[in-house]
């Protein structure tokens, strides 16, 4: 990948790399690791990328509502994301304030896209790190994958959007030609950045 000639190009393309991975579903940006805060320590795990709105600055996940994440989230909205790329050598790391959409309009609207296999993540009868005496995913007895899609929908009550409206950006490009490394706030109109060094 070339190098960036100016701090416009560098945020732009970056931001276009998350919206392509969004739309393609593949790709390394398409699973970042995301970070929350809880028990005062960083709590890390790997989501996918499922929608990235470009005009208003925002990442989407989807969760369970009854997961840890969602409970450190609810004691501190504030989220971290980590993205790399290792063909093109770019490492996006992201900050922002998180919402989310619990069994209202904005979340049926994703959960009508999911087939029965993607909302099988949601259909477990405990929650997601309930401690089992054998491995399990917690599904009912019944659960199979050709199931008609109506048969699925007790598992809609758990399933949740969070969104992330990002207000803090830092990019790195390794090149060899020079790494580059810069970072950017949002300062309500637009991009404000500044080069660091990698």
């Amino acid at each position: 990948m070339k190098r960036f000639k100016n701090l416009e190009e560098f945020i732009h393309d970056s931001w276009h790399l998350l919206v392509k991975a969004a739309i393609k579903r593949s790709g390394d940006y398409q699973t970042p690791v995301i970070g929350t805060l809880g028990d005062g320590q960083a709590a890390m795990r790997i989501v996918v990328l499922r929608e990235v709105r470009l005009q208003q600055r925002q990442l989407v996940f989807y969760t369970d509502r009854r997961s840890e994440k969602m409970q450190e989230l609810e004691q501190n909205a504030r989220l971290n994301w980590l993205f790399w790329d290792a063909r093109k050598k770019v490492q996006l790391r992201m900050s922002g304030e998180c919402t989310w959409h619990i069994a209202d309009g904005d979340s049926r609207k994703y959960w009508e896209r999911l087939p029965v296999q993607g909302r099988k993540s949601y259909a477990a009868e405990q929650p997601p790190g309930t401690k089992v005496e054998t491995p399990t995913e917690g599904l009912p007895e019944d659960w199979s994958e050709d199931m008609p899609l109506e048969q699925t929908e007790y598992a809609f009550d758990n399933f949740t959007v969070v969104v992330c409206t990002v207000d803090q950006v830092q990019l790195l490009h390794l090149h060899g030609e020079g790494h580059q490394r810069a970072a950017f706030e949002w300062d309500g109109s637009g991009w404000k950045g500044s080069w660091l060094i990698p």
